[in-house]
């Protein structure tokens, strides 16, 4: 089942959460890859491969701190931190 987000500001960018489990294999690669560079994360003082980035993706994922979301305004997915989610709903 999706959860819609959505608020009657027409103003407020809605949003569905979309399970990943709908997701192709192929699809849920780019998104995370999409994520990993639009994010720009440092990650310390060790390089980590491309890899490495998207187990720790996967973790953020299986543990609820990254979702997967579908903009109805945009009719865009993308991968979106859970607590930036919140600010946006």
């Amino acid at each position: 089942m999706l959860k819609g987000f959505v608020d009657s500001n027409p103003e407020k960018e809605e949003y569905l959460e979309i399970p990943a489990d709908r997701v192709s294999a192929e699809a849920l690669n780019a998104l995370m890859e999409e994520f990993i560079l639009r994010e720009g994360t440092d990650y310390g003082h060790s390089e980590l491969t491309l890899d490495d980035k998207k187990k720790k993706v996967q973790k953020q994922m299986d543990s609820g701190r990254a979702k997967i979301v579908y903009s109805i305004q945009t009719e865009n997915t993308t991968l979106m931190l859970a607590s930036e989610l919140a600010r946006l709903t």
